[in-house]
């Protein structure tokens, strides 16, 4: 049987969805294979901030097995990271939020069956201290309404007739996921979002159940006016960067102050 290289893509996640010991248990077993694996810190972590780290691991010829959460949130990842398009790259997964320790380990024998032996390690670590809190946009579903954009304070997204797109990630307010549950498409993910469901990034979504929920959701969260509630959130958002603008002159300001005052 011919030999073929193969590559494993490991997510040592610093959300809550997947316990400790999982998490250990998957990075001790790796560390006895003979087969070359990468270690991400978080990979939502290093993709957002530097979507290049992931493709740069990314070699033609091989094939892949990413281990992390929900299979739709990592082939979401890999498309934010630019990787998504190439037709050639064979990528596999194993969902530790669903998969016992024991059943991912037989997985990955199977999957290094056939692989040529070469043992090496990497690791890619994201910004420390960094929660990595942030939507992802499905734009199979996302329907450009752009109510998240409207709804958010905090300059995330970028919002143009084509396309809504996540600016500003860091913006993002930890364990804030209202703009995923009132977007009418369930098209928004917080990967480590607890409670599941499409927000979650599960890949059996259940329509009716979610139409239900955004309903709740909206009504709860905006009220009974929707358009209404969404321009004051607007005119507050505008407030609140404009605030951060002043302050933000007025530190320049009192730098320079500072500059003279020390040169005289």
């Amino acid at each position: 049987m011919n030999k073929q290289n193969k590559h494993i893509l490991f997510c040592n996640c610093h959300g809550s969805r997947i316990s400790q010991e999982t998490l250990s248990g998957i990075l001790n077993y790796l560390e006895q294979l003979s087969i070359g694996f990468t270690v991400f810190s978080d990979l939502c972590g290093v993709v957002a901030l530097n979507s290049g780290a992931l493709s740069e691991v990314l070699e033609e010829n091989t094939e892949y097995l990413v281990i992390g959460c929900f299979p739709r949130t990592m082939r979401l990842l890999f498309e934010q990271a630019g990787s998504g398009d190439r037709n050639n790259l064979a990528l596999n997964y194993i969902n530790l939020i669903e998969t016992p320790l024991t059943k991912a380990q037989v997985l990955i024998d199977d999957f290094c069956s056939g692989a040529l032996s070469i043992s090496s390690r990497k690791e890619i670590k994201g910004e420390p201290g960094w929660a990595s809190w942030y939507p992802l946009i499905d734009y199979a579903r996302c329907t450009v309404c752009g109510q998240c954009a409207n709804f958010c304070l905090f300059g995330v997204y970028d919002k143009t007739p084509e396309k809504i797109t996540v600016v500003n990630p860091k913006g993002c307010k930890d364990q804030c996921p209202a703009c995923a549950r009132i977007c009418p498409s369930a098209a928004i993910i917080f990967p480590k979002y607890k409670h599941g469901g499409a927000v979650g990034g599960s890949d059996d979504i259940d329509e009716k159940a979610e139409l239900q929920r955004q309903t709740r959701d909206i009504e709860s969260i905006l009220g009974d006016d929707i358009y209404l509630a969404l321009q004051k959130r607007k005119a507050k958002r505008q407030s609140i960067i404009r605030e951060e603008e002043m302050n933000k002159a007025i530190m320049e300001r009192d730098t320079a102050i500072n500059k003279i005052n020390k040169a005289e």
